[in-house]
């Protein structure tokens, strides 16, 4: 139906198109979205009207195809435009208006440029806007809807030179309208300047004046000039009205074409196109002309095309597959189509015969042979003699699918011809107005020799249009949206049930829902069929030897599906419900995901054990005669690899720094080796903690060579460590000592040797041992016994701390003691020998000599 949203719903579905493109941050994709989605009002604004049906009806069809790229983006689109009703630029019924375009250029524009055009804002002015009465449509703003024509105008690309130009091409229709005539005897005369006009379009005044007003007509090489009647002047203004708004129509459809069409880039071809028709409804009026007889049949093909996709083709295909079928009646409306579009004995064939013959006819004439030729055609009915007044005088009446329908004969044969005078052709042509000059090639009389001499009809052009897009709508799968007309007063929220009921009727929706319900939702040939699911059983998949019928009741039995559920026809399985099919495609996908896992599990390994294989053969080329290297492989760079082996190389790189590390220590005398264990102790307790530690100098030569020595270490046992030390007094005093170590005691000796109690600390009273983190040489040894601590500065010259350290550590874990040592910021002690005395507190800073072990200020500090 007309106004059922046929509209609204193309622009939905094309809103979501732009939507669901995923790629928005991608410029060049955005632009040709939005692109797309400007043509609508644009193309509204020009093509679009209000009827007394629809207050947005459009007066053309529209096929827009959306082309996608290979990613399924929008690439760009192309419009296939049928048909405008260009007989509304002349005339209006009562309650209706002209094009959109109109009404919005006067409400819209600048003032500036309805001086240029010279227009005013009323419409009441303007004959070609007037005539339906009051322009304004409740809830329609046509100033707000200009605006829009400009936005998506430069959305488009479309320049204001250009916009300007069309809209004086506008403006000139509209002055068309202004045109009078006054009858003098068998001429007339224009009653009024056509300056504004001619200026308008381009062209000089005087030939406009005489294109309107004089025929000139060629004959047996002669030429004559024929003065019009004041009627047929009008006939030829309105002929030039239609004419040029018909082609600006047309000339915007190839602009936005041009502008949205796909850009090839090379290599990118469109992989799919999407098609979205929006085409005039059915139209019943009270006058019915020529136009909406070609509307009417162009909604009779559709409804064609729709019995053919869900009716007569789904009935034929169970029948020919031997499918177990109630064959549900419908209405085959392939008879109306034939009573309209069938040669040589159609309605437009013999329309077209009675246009083109010499002679005199007229629409009575035609009437009177389609009576002759049709009175027996159930869907034709006319009046069969003067006293037939069933139906009016000149008219005749066609039962379509939708309903009856009267039409007016009278201006069929004009339509028909769309009699447009040469002369006014050829002073178009001559236009200064690009645009306008385009549209009239036909006037180039260079062309004229050798020309067709009749141009075919509007209606068999229009025939042809139609056939031509049903065969493109055979190329695509289709989907249908179904717009039910809810009331005819254009209201929302009231629902007239006869009208509804009317609807569901004719539009063969109850015959539909009787196939789908008692058809199959799904249906696929058999082999295809058996290919997808046979992996659903274990006795199909993966191996199956039997036939494919036979293995699709075995898929079917093992999924739990009865035997009602599907048919197997002859070349194709058939099934009834879509939950049948929902479960088949889970059950796949799971099983899918089965077998992914496995085969990438045996890929993986695959691709696991080749590189693991590579990474040992490449290990073994590096590292198989280290033992003959004399760096023992130290230097030598391990082979690349992919994360699966970090482990397996962290491994192999401790197992082979374990025997790098065997194989070097073995090669040590034993003294070297108990060096070195003293070395990675020190480095256990000092590394990373103390500043200026190195490994690589932690354990210089520091054994005192004193004569004295010998006596000692006969006495009190071998010297485990012997260095020189600072010894801080109870008292704060710096004094210079020998420092002696054995495995039993730590002694503090002055340099005669002398071993008084006071200077001994036996190993098995030190709880701890405290030194700072700073490059000093400060350490504390703190005993069980109270305020009897040590602080001592080891080594006066050299750093013998880490190897005081060290060996201490051995000494107290071979008595079964494990001494912690701590690194401190500061270090609490209490030296004093009472037991009652305050801990004191050891801070450092920096040594202004810079010489460590030196004694500064009256004994009083000590730098170590």
């Amino acid at each position: 139906e007309s106004g059922a949203g046929k509209t609204e719903a193309s622009k939905h579905v094309m809103r979501y198109v732009a939507a669901v493109s995923t790629a928005k941050q991608k410029g060049e994709i955005e632009h040709i979205k939005n692109m797309l989605l400007a043509s609508n009002p644009l193309l509204e604004a020009f093509g679009n009207a209000k009827t007394n049906r629809n207050d947005n009806s459009s007066r053309f069809g529209k096929y827009m195809e959306i082309n996608f790229d290979f990613k399924f983006e929008p690439a760009g689109g192309n419009i296939h435009n049928y048909l405008l009703e260009k007989a509304r630029v002349v005339k209006q019924q009562a309650g209706e208006r002209n094009f959109h375009i109109f009404y919005q250029l006067l409400a819209g524009a600048s003032d500036q440029l309805l001086d240029k055009l010279k227009l005013t804002r009323d419409p009441r002015a303007f004959a070609y806007l007037s005539q339906g009465g009051d322009a304004a449509v409740p809830g329609m703003n046509d100033k707000a809807n200009f605006a829009e024509v400009q936005k998506a105008a430069h959305e488009l690309g479309l320049d204001n030179g250009l916009m300007d130009t069309l809209y004086t091409i506008v403006a000139a229709v509209v002055h068309i309208g202004q045109v009078k005539f006054e009858a003098v005897g068998d001429a007339c005369k224009v009653s009024s300047s056509l300056a504004t006009l001619a200026g308008l379009l381009g062209i000089a005044e005087a030939e406009l004046t005489k294109a309107l007003t004089v025929r000139v007509v060629a004959a047996r090489g002669e030429v004559f000039e024929t003065k019009l009647t004041a009627e047929a002047a009008a006939y030829a203004r309105d002929a030039l009205a239609k004419a040029v708004y018909d082609r600006l129509f047309s000339n915007l459809v190839t602009k936005i074409n041009e502008r949205i069409a796909v850009k090839h880039t090379g290599g990118e071809t469109k992989a799919m196109t999407m098609g979205v028709l929006d085409i005039y409804g059915f139209e019943i009026f009270s006058s019915n002309g020529f136009e909406q007889f070609c509307i009417n049949y162009c909604n009779e093909k559709l409804q064609q095309l729709f019995i053919e996709l869900t009716l007569k083709q789904e009935q034929d295909e169970y029948q020919a597959e031997g499918i177990a079928w109630n064959p549900v009646e419908y209405f085959n409306n392939k008879i109306i189509c034939d009573l309209v579009e069938a040669r040589p004995n159609g309605i437009i064939a013999s329309l077209d015969e009675e246009s083109i013959r010499p002679g005199d006819k007229s629409d009575a004439t035609w009437l009177d042979k389609m009576r002759t030729t049709f009175n027996t055609h159930k869907h034709f009915k006319t009046r069969t003699g003067p006293q037939d007044r069933s139906l009016p005088e000149g008219t005749f009446k066609l039962i379509h699918y939708a309903g009856e329908v009267l039409y007016t004969a009278n201006g069929f044969m004009d339509k028909n011809t769309d009699t447009l005078f040469k002369d006014l052709s050829r002073l178009m042509f001559k236009s200064s107005n690009v645009i306008l000059r385009e549209q009239f090639p036909e006037g180039d009389e260079s062309t004229w020799a050798g020309a067709a001499k009749r141009p075919p009809t509007a209606g068999k052009t229009f025939v042809t249009s139609m056939q031509a897009m049903i065969e493109t709508l055979n190329t695509k799968v289709p989907s249908y949206v179904r717009c039910i007309k809810p009331n005819q007063r254009k209201i929302p929220k009231r629902i007239e049930d006869d009208m509804l009921r009317h609807q569901v009727q004719y539009l063969g929706l109850v015959e539909n829902v009787r196939v789908r319900r008692a058809g199959f939702c799904f249906r696929e040939a058999i082999p295809e069929f058996f290919q997808r699911y046979r992996l659903l059983s274990p006795n199909t998949y993966p191996r199956w030897k039997g036939s494919d019928v036979d293995g699709i009741s075995t898929i079917m039995s093992a999924m739990g599906v009865s035997a009602a559920a599907y048919q197997i026809g002859r070349t194709k399985l058939f099934i009834k419900n879509p939950v049948t099919v929902f479960r088949l495609e889970e059950e796949r996908d799971v099983k899918i995901e089965s077998i992914v896992i496995r085969l990438q599990t045996a890929f993986r390994l695959h691709r696991i054990r080749k590189e693991i294989s590579n990474y040992y053969s490449e290990l073994l080329k590096k590292f198989g005669n280290v033992a003959k290297d004399p760096h023992l492989g130290y230097r030598t760079s391990w082979p690349k690899h992919g994360p699966v082996l970090n482990e397996a190389e962290a491994f192999l790189k401790r197992v082979y720094k374990n025997w790098w590390a065997r194989k070097k220590i073995l090669g040590l005398s034993d003294e070297r080796r108990q060096l070195m264990r003293l070395q990675l102790l020190a480095h256990e307790f000092l590394g990373k903690k103390k500043q200026g530690f190195k490994l690589s100098s932690a354990f210089p030569s520091l054994l005192l060579t004193h004569p004295g020595l010998s006596s000692f270490e006969a006495n009190y046992g071998r010297a485990l460590f012997t260095c020189e030390t600072i010894k801080v007094s109870s008292k704060g005093k710096p004094l210079r000592r020998f420092l002696i170590m054995t495995s039993e005691a730590v002694y503090r000796t002055d340099p005669k040797f002398k071993i008084a109690p006071r200077r001994v600390t036996t190993i098995k009273t030190i709880t701890s041992v405290s030194v700072s983190k700073f490059a000093d040489r400060m350490v504390v040894l703190h005993t069980a016994e109270p305020a009897h601590d040590s602080v001592l500065c080891v080594a006066a010259s050299g750093d013998g701390l880490p190897q005081f350290l060290a060996n201490l550590y051995v000494a107290c874990r071979d008595l079964g003691i494990k001494l912690p040592i701590n690194v401190l910021d500061t270090i609490t002690y209490n030296n004093t020998r009472k037991a009652t005395a305050a801990p004191k507190t050891m801070n450092f800073r920096e040594n202004p000599a810079g010489i460590p072990g030196t004694i500064w200020k009256n004994n009083s500090v000590l730098y170590a």
